[in-house]
Order: structure tokens, then sequence, then C-alpha cells
């Protein structure tokens, strides 16, 4: 290449989706990433995490949270109404332990607040490589190369609540919904990735549908 000019086959940053990241190490000239930033999510919280670990199943576990929340929150409310009740009288007559009654019944509720509402979603970060995609969100991960691809699209964001979510077998790569998620199926079940712009979900649907069309132009070679 000469000085001063420009591969025509390279691609620009200018020419890139909004969020993609532009690597210049000769490998990594093909290669896109696109990203979508943790969101908050109460059901990530400490207990919820503590109760999808032990049911072990995706949709089980928000179920349970919720439960487990509403649960804790109730037997909260009454210890808090008992113990007024009990000791009603015996902070009248003395006036020094009211303040570290009150401190407590606050203290309780800031606890319980912290383990059951305070969570986030992890970030999103898809590799998009010539012979794969590659997804990650906090400790999952999943690779998909050609045979795995049997069928790629965008679906509505209704679509995927109403049917895609309540299968046990769908892998989810999402930390906010937006209108349209791509769903990849594989045999193994639905893989589910949400990302936050129209052209990062462009991109990355062409991208899939690449790698399909060259795994059956590579299957139908004799």
């Amino acid at each position: 290449m000469l000085d001063g000019q420009s591969c025509p086959l390279c691609p620009s940053r200018s020419s890139l989706p909004a969020g993609t990241s532009f690597h210049q190490s000769p490998m990594d000239i093909v290669t896109r990433t696109f990203e979508a930033p943790r969101t908050y999510r109460p059901s990530a919280s400490v207990l919820g995490r503590a109760v999808r670990a032990w049911t072990n199943d995706r949709l089980r576990g928000e179920a349970l949270y919720l439960v487990a929340m509403t649960g804790l929150t109730i037997l909260l409310l009454m210890a808090h109404y008992l113990g007024w009740a009990l000791l009603t009288s015996a902070l009248a007559a003395s006036q020094g332990w009211e303040p570290l009654f009150w401190q407590t019944q606050v203290g309780s509720v800031l606890v319980l607040a912290g383990l059951g509402l305070v969570g986030f979603r992890p970030a999103v970060r898809v590799t998009c490589r010539p012979d794969a995609v590659t997804l990650r969100q906090g400790d999952q991960t999943r690779t998909l190369s050609p045979p795995d691809i049997q069928d790629v699209r965008l679906i509505s964001a209704q679509r995927y609540h109403r049917h895609y979510r309540r299968y046990a077998a769908t892998q989810v790569f999402a930390s906010a919904v937006s209108e349209q998620v791509l769903c990849v199926r594989t045999g193994d079940g639905p893989v589910i990735v949400a990302l936050p712009g129209p052209e990062a979900r462009a991109a990355l649907l062409e991208h899939l549908e690449a790698l399909t069309a060259s795994a059956s132009e590579a299957a139908a070679r004799p």
C-alpha cells in the first residue's frame, strides 16, 4: 500500500456502527465488538442471586425471588408492629431506649432493601469474529459457530416476553430489552441477544447471516 492511500477493503472508524470497537492488529481488523451496559435489576441483588443459585433455574429463580422478597417484607413489618406493641410501655418508661428502638427499625429496613432490591444485570459483550460469535454476560458465556446456528432473526420485545422468555431452554444475553432483540435458534434451544442500538442489532444480524451462509456454501460443495 502506498503512503497516503487507504485500503478500500478496510473499514474506517466512521463506517462502523455505534458501539463497535475498532482494533488495529491484523487479526482484529475484521473483529467487531458490541456492548450493552449494565442495568438496574432487583432480581440481580444478593437475595435474587442466592435464590437463583439454589434453584439452578432462571424462571423458577425469578418466581421464588418475588415470593421470598414479599415474604421477608411481610415478616419484617409484622416484627416491627409486634415489637412496638410489646415494648411500648418499656419505651415510655425509659426514654433512652426509644432512639435505639427506632434506629433498629430503620436499620432492618435498610438491610432488607440492600440485600433484596439493590442489584444490577451485568453488561453484555458480543465479539464477532470471522468464524464465530462469542456472547458474554457476567459468568455466562456462549460461542456460536456456523454449525450451531439454525436460524437467526429479529423479533419484537413483546414476542420475546410472551413466548421465548417462558422457555427454560432459552439462553438470554440481555441487560435491558429494547423494542427488538435477536433470536438465534440453535440445536439446544433459542439464544436471545439484546443490544441497545438498531445499528448494532443490524450489524450483528448481518454477521450471523453471513456465518450461516458460509456454512451452507461449504456444505453444498462436493
